[in-house]
């Protein structure tokens, strides 16, 4: 017993100073890089035409990447912490149209949403916004124009599910277990082929988890892709909406 929580005291004193330095390291990342996009950015306005344009141009994006991704492991660092979430009580039908009316004016794709019940969830809006946008930018990547993608909600009792089902590429039997691990297999091929970092879908884990939920996935490759995340908390207007009864919406980005 003396050893075994000895080793548990020495991995939880590992994974704290590892989660210290990723934290450290993202907050040094922020100056240098700040700094170095504003040379890039003089450095592409001073040459409007020419290989030196496009060359900044080239150092730019990749500052964004690095840019991206400092934030990100800076989520992921912070995920445990007693203050990563700040809950509020959260009206649904806002949060789900809001998310596909904001996603359906970046890519060209039959965008749909499905609130099939109204109420509450008591969640950190802001955090899981970014979840839900892990998502999205993982469904549009993986589709094509004109392909569908639907956000949803219902209800599941105390609980709230939200999904997001693409009509895409799909993810193989094998690649599906390690689809939330940081930089797994499948997103750093994604993430590079798009300007991602990689860590989308992790992030999402993280934010789900410090909620006490769950999140899933369903996938036939070649066919379609569902993540399907819930979370505990969900207070139904029963009053304003029939049980089973169902509300849909379409858009069509342009």
């Amino acid at each position: 017993i003396d050893e075994t929580e000895r080793l548990a005291e020495s991995e939880h004193r590992l994974l704290e100073g590892q989660r210290e330095f990723v934290r450290d390291a993202s907050h040094e990342l922020r100056t240098p890089i700040t700094v170095a996009r504003g040379h890039a950015e003089l450095i592409r306005d001073s040459h409007v035409n020419g290989q030196v344009a496009s060359d900044a141009g080239v150092v730019l994006d990749e500052l964004g990447r690095l840019s991206r991704l400092s934030e990100r492991l800076l989520i992921l660092a912070a995920a445990d912490d007693p203050g990563f979430l700040s809950q509020t009580d959260i009206e649904v039908e806002p949060l789900v149209v809001g998310l596909m009316r904001r996603w359906s004016a970046t890519a060209e794709r039959g965008w749909q949403v499905r609130v099939a019940v109204e109420g509450t969830i008591y969640a950190d809006r802001e955090r899981l916004e970014t979840a839900l946008d892990a998502l999205m930018e993982n469904a549009v990547k993986a589709t094509d124009e004109g392909s569908s993608i639907l956000v949803g909600s219902r209800g599941d009792g105390p609980r709230l599910v939200l999904e997001v089902t693409d009509e895409g590429r799909g993810i193989s039997a094998e690649d599906l277990p390690r689809i939330f691990e940081p930089f797994s297999k499948i997103e750093p091929d994604r993430a590079r082929k798009n300007g991602g970092t990689g860590l989308g879908l992790s992030i999402a884990k993280a934010i789900v988890d410090a909620h006490s939920g769950s999140i899933a996935v369903e996938s036939e490759e070649g066919r379609s892709t569902t993540f399907r995340i819930t979370l505990p908390g969900f207070r139904p207007n029963l009053d304003q909406v029939d049980e089973g009864a169902a509300r849909s919406d379409g858009l069509n980005s342009s």
